[in-house]
């Protein structure tokens, strides 16, 4: 088993997550000497606002819109790594792309979940990460975003396609922003829990900062 590593109290983390999901914020991680979502084969969005790092991308790594009209993606070495690492760092952290001061594995832990697909060194620092708790507020929240996490998770059939309900990233993001919905206890059946958090989700979305993340 893995050495844990302190994640920080879950209070704090719960709040700046919420932060960093309205665009406030960047995400603040200890990642210590681990490098694991540069090296584990992520195509990186490139967002208008990323200039710096847009203008530094060689063609070769750049993949096109995600969609038409939309963001660029950047992909990755062979190995799986971001053109940008150079000796276990990045080369251009200060201009990073917007997603990169995002990121933040904390919240699979948070969520119960581990990241899709083969990510080893991502997996293992979730499943290393330990939060503190310092009252049974903060248990109850942490109880609360878990539970929407496999709410999402086993419902996902019923979620607007948009959504990706299906995806461990976006229903730990789902969690985070629609966790007060079950720690007060959604009645109902699944299509009105549903509905209950798309329109959570949707309301937080629209309280996002001007620029920040959609």
């Amino acid at each position: 088993m893995s050495a844990r590593v302190a994640a920080g109290a879950f209070g704090e983390w719960l709040a700046a997550m919420r932060g960093v999901l309205r665009g406030e914020q960047d995400a603040d991680v200890p990642c210590g000497s681990c490098v694991g979502c540069c090296i584990s084969s992520y195509p990186i969005p490139l967002r208008p606002e990323d200039e710096l790092a847009r203008a530094q991308v060689p063609e070769q790594w750049l993949l096109g819109p995600a969609r038409a009209g939309e963001r660029w993606l950047m992909g990755f070495r062979e190995d799986g790594s971001c053109p940008f690492m150079n000796d276990k760092s990045c080369s251009i952290y200060a201009g990073r792309p917007q997603t990169c001061r995002d990121y933040d594995c904390r919240i699979y832990t948070a969520a119960g979940l581990q990241p899709d697909g083969e990510r080893p060194v991502i997996a293992e620092r979730v499943s290393a990460w330990e939060f503190g708790f310092s009252s049974e507020q903060e248990k109850a929240d942490a109880d609360a975003v878990r539970q929407a996490a496999q709410f999402i998770r086993a419902n996902q059939a019923l979620f607007p396609s948009a959504m990706r309900a299906g995806s461990a990233t976006a229903a730990a993001v789902l969690a985070v922003k629609t966790y007060p919905l079950f720690r007060a206890g959604i009645p109902g059946t699944a299509e009105h829990m549903v509905l209950r958090v798309v329109e959570t989700a949707r309301a937080f979305d629209a309280a996002v900062a001007p620029g920040g993340p959609p």
